[in-house]
């Protein structure tokens, strides 16, 4: 409850008593109880419960309340119209009250006042009061006042310039500034209730009696204060912008992803210059989103139109098409910066193997292809069957340790399912849309594993099992339809695993197999046109960096 009593000298040199209780009253001095002059007497009691609440919880003390008053009334102080202001608890004595007036002298330090200050579209004049805030604000903030009093909430500058820091005074103290707006087309346009202003929100919702929105204000406000502190502000982009490249370039975890967007003027000044790395990683990759978007738009455009256009078509060649050729390379550097981890990870496994630390099954299955999961419910990006052959990585369909008989594109019962303890990953193609081209099986034999029993020395037992399998099985084609597989259909099956001389020489000597200058192991089926070939896993890693050498050099990330 909010209890006001005023004391007013009339004309006659009488006093009047004005409450908000009683409203007005003549009184005599010796009926005053508090102080015996003219004076204004606020009380504040009885909170409503949330008030309540808000103050304990809070710990809202005096010091909180007078400090308030002043940010509040802070122009009254400004322009030395303010009266001695007391605060003070009801049983405290008046000596041990806060003078506002004196904490203001002490809190409140004037950086500078610009007086007739122009803004586009408005034709009165402001007047900005620049107030040094040491008060461990976090930021610097816009306050619009009207007839001496801030109007509705403040705003952060940091909204309209994003790298405007904090300022430092001569003894190296840190400060904010907060920066109180007056002028006669604010006091003309504060409502009543002095919780807003009555200017439109946003541009397009201009009439022909305004002429100008709130945010266009803050624009054209924040634009003094940028001109006024360029110095400053310069210096933070730059420091930004070399923070924000070291990011993105940084040797131990590049982001070629956003490589593009450091040839772009001024791509970086909406984002914060304390920024986190995590905010600025969602930044960079908003920013990325929208320069994409822009050039499909871009595309869009010109596909639409049934006239050749010169002018246009020469514009986007030039400015499109480039912008388009930097991305892509951007994201094939990213894809390339993927692949090097992984092939570091599969390494540093293989490296544990010889060590004695042979790796978990599961954790092979799921480097390679997620267990259970299939290529409709797992984009290519999210696999690394490139580890095993480039062309897998797009593919008709791809299953991971299902069963036969639950495959969405096969029509089978059989119950064989390659054994995920083993690190049995079959990986079912077709790289032709209207038929069935080709069917594709992988199995991984545990790193470490004892493959001396008469079924693991025969490399090929097991896939010529799902073969034998699938033959008697029906795949479906792009179009839905169930087409018969064939005993002439091509068939590889290939299988990853550790090889020593023992399991070369017996799959050589007594399983057909022959040996190719890679140190790999092939055998071919020519009646049921089958291929089988046998890698080993230093080999299959070997490989795969090979393939990719090139690509790293180019890109400077062989060291990573």
């Amino acid at each position: 409850m909010l209890k006001a009593i005023s004391i007013i000298q009339t004309k006659k040199k009488n006093n009047v008593r004005f409450d908000n209780i009683k409203g007005l009253q003549k009184v005599t001095n010796e009926s005053l109880e508090f102080p015996k002059e003219i004076f204004t007497q606020v009380k504040l009691n009885l909170f409503k419960e949330q008030y309540l609440k808000y103050i304990e919880s809070n710990q809202i003390q005096k010091n909180d309340i007078a400090e308030g008053i002043i940010q509040h009334c802070l122009l009254y102080f400004i322009n030395d119209v303010a009266p001695t202001i007391f605060v003070k608890e009801q049983n405290e004595e008046l000596q041990d009250a806060i003078i506002l007036n004196d904490i203001y002298k002490s809190v409140i330090e004037i950086e500078k006042t610009d007086k007739d200050v122009e803004i586009p579209n408005v034709e009165p004049k402001f007047t900005l009061n620049y107030i040094r805030n040491y008060n461990g604000v976090q930021s610097h903030s816009l306050h619009l006042c009207a007839n001496n009093r801030q109007v509705g909430k403040k705003q952060t500058l940091t909204k309209y310039i994003p790298s405007f820091k904090e300022l430092y005074d001569k003894d190296e103290k840190k400060y904010h500034l907060s920066l109180y707006v007056t002028g006669d087309f604010l006091d003309e346009k504060a409502h009543p209730q002095r919780n807003r202003f009555s200017i439109p929100d946003k541009e397009e919702k201009l009439n022909d009696y305004e002429s100008i929105s709130m945010d266009e204000l803050f624009k054209g406000l924040a634009e003094k204060v940028r001109h006024t502190y360029s110095d400053y502000i310069d210096e933070a982009e730059k420091e930004k912008s070399e923070r924000i490249k070291n990011y993105i370039l940084d040797k131990k975890k590049p982001r070629l992803r956003y490589n593009h967007l450091l040839n772009i003027d001024g791509v970086f000044n909406e984002i914060p210059i304390n920024a986190t790395d995590d905010n600025l990683e969602a930044r960079l990759h908003e920013l990325s989103f929208k320069l994409e978007q822009k050039r499909e738009k871009a595309f869009e455009k010109i596909f639409k139109k049934k006239k050749y256009d010169k002018e246009e078509f020469g514009k986007i060649v030039h400015d499109v098409l480039r912008e388009e050729a930097s991305f892509s390379k951007d994201k094939l550097a990213d894809l390339m910066v993927k692949r090097k981890s992984i092939l570091k990870l599969f390494r540093k496994y293989l490296d544990w193997r010889d060590e004695g630390n042979y790796m978990l099954e599961e954790d092979l299955h799921n480097i390679i292809f997620t267990m259970g999961a299939d290529s409709e419910n797992t984009p290519y990006e999210y696999h690394n069957l490139w580890l095993l052959d480039e062309r897998l990585t797009f593919h008709s369909f791809t299953a991971s340790d299902k069963q036969l008989r639950v495959n969405k594109k096969l029509q089978s019962t059989s119950q064989k399912e390659p054994d995920i303890f083993v690190y049995d990953v079959p990986c079912a193609y077709s790289d032709n849309p209207d038929k069935i081209n080709s069917l594709v099986l992988f199995e991984f034999k545990r790193p470490g594993r004892d493959m001396e029993n008469s079924k693991d020395k025969k490399l090929d037992s097991q896939l010529e099992e799902y073969f034998f399998e699938l033959s008697h099985s029906k795949a479906k084609n792009d179009k839905g339809r169930y087409i018969q597989i064939q005993k002439e259909t091509p068939k590889f099956g290939y299988i990853v695993c550790d090889l020593h001389n023992d399991l070369i020489d017996y799959n050589i000597n007594w399983n057909g197999f022959k040996k190719t200058p890679h140190e790999t192991l092939y055998k071919v089926n020519p009646e049921l046109n089958l291929y089988f070939e046998v890698i080993d896993y230093n080999h299959l890693v070997d490989f795969a960096e090979k393939r990719h050498e090139a690509f790293f050099k180019a890109l400077g990330i062989d060291g990573l």
